[in-house]
C-alpha cells in the first residue's frame, strides 16, 4: 500500500513537473513571438520612415513614425531578459534621430516624382502605412484629435500628389520625344484624378486650373509652386 502511495505520488509530482516545464517552455515561446512579431513591425516601420521623408515636405509625420519604432524597441526591450546590448543601442540610434529632426529648422527636399509605377505603388503604401500608426498613436491617445486630422489631411494629398506629379512627368518626357498623343494623356489622367477627389487642399484647383493650361498649351509645365520636382521647364511659364 506504502509503495503504491509513493508511486502515484511520484507520479504526480513527475507531472508537475512536466507541466512547470511546459508552461515555461510555452511563456518563452510567446515571449519569442512577440519579439518576433515587434522586430517585424519596427523593420516596416524603418521602410515607412524612408517613404515618408521622401515625400512629405515637414518632418512632423516623420517623427511619429519615429516615435512609434522607439515605442515598439521600448516593448521589446521590456521582454528582454537575456542580453539586450543591442537593443539599448538602437533605442539610443532612434532617440538621437529624433534629436536631430527636432533641431532641423530647413525644411525637408520632399520629391514626389516617381520614376515607375512599381516605386509609385511602394510610396503609396508607406504613406497608408503612415495613416494607420496615426491613427493608432491617436486612439491610444498619444496624438492629438486636431493634430491627428492635420497629419491624415497632408498625408492623403501628398498621395495624391505623388500620381500627379509623376502623370505629369511622364507626359513631359512623351513631349520630349515627340509624342504629343500621350502625353496628352498623361496629363488628362493626372488632371482627372484631381477632379474626382473631394481633397479639401485649396492648391487641389490650382493645379487643375494650370493643367488646363498645359493640355490647351497656353503654359509648358505646372508653376514651380505647385510642382518643384519639375525640371522639365526651369521657367515653368
Amino acid at each position: 500500500m506504502i509503495n503504491i502511495l509513493l508511486l502515484t505520488s511520484l507520479l504526480l509530482l513527475s507531472l508537475f513537473a512536466v507541466h512547470l516545464v511546459n508552461q515555461r517552455q510555452e511563456k518563452f515561446h510567446r515571449i519569442r513571438m512577440q519579439q518576433r512579431r515587434l522586430r517585424w513591425q519596427i523593420e516596416a516601420l524603418e521602410e515607412v520612415l524612408v517613404g515618408v521623408e521622401e515625400v512629405m515636405p515637414t518632418r512632423a509625420i516623420a517623427r511619429c513614425i519615429n516615435a512609434e519604432i522607439l515605442h515598439l524597441l521600448e516593448q521589446s526591450l521590456e521582454l528582454e531578459k537575456g542580453q539586450n546590448t543591442h537593443l539599448e543601442t538602437r533605442i539610443n540610434h532612434v532617440k538621437q534621430r529624433e534629436e536631430e529632426m527636432a533641431q532641423k529648422t530647413e525644411q525637408p527636399s520632399a520629391n514626389r516624382l516617381r520614376e515607375s509605377d512599381a516605386e509609385m505603388a511602394r510610396t503609396e503604401e508607406a504613406l497608408d502605412q503612415a495613416a494607420k500608426v496615426l491613427r493608432r498613436q491617436g486612439h491610444q491617445g498619444r496624438l492629438e484629435g486636431e493634430s491627428l486630422s492635420h497629419y491624415l489631411q497632408e498625408l492623403s494629398w501628398t498621395k495624391l500628389m505623388v500620381e500627379v506629379v509623376t502623370y505629369v512627368a511622364q507626359g513631359h518626357k512623351a513631349v520630349m520625344r515627340g509624342d504629343f498623343t500621350t502625353s496628352q494623356a498623361y496629363y488628362k489622367k493626372a488632371q482627372s484624378l484631381l477632379i474626382s477627389s473631394d481633397h479639401p487642399d485649396p492648391k487641389r484647383m490650382e493645379v487643375i486650373r494650370e493643367l488646363g493650361e498645359v493640355i490647351q498649351g497656353k503654359r509648358k509645365a505646372l508653376s514651380r509652386a505647385l510642382m518643384p520636382e519639375d525640371d522639365y521647364n526651369p521657367t515653368n511659364l
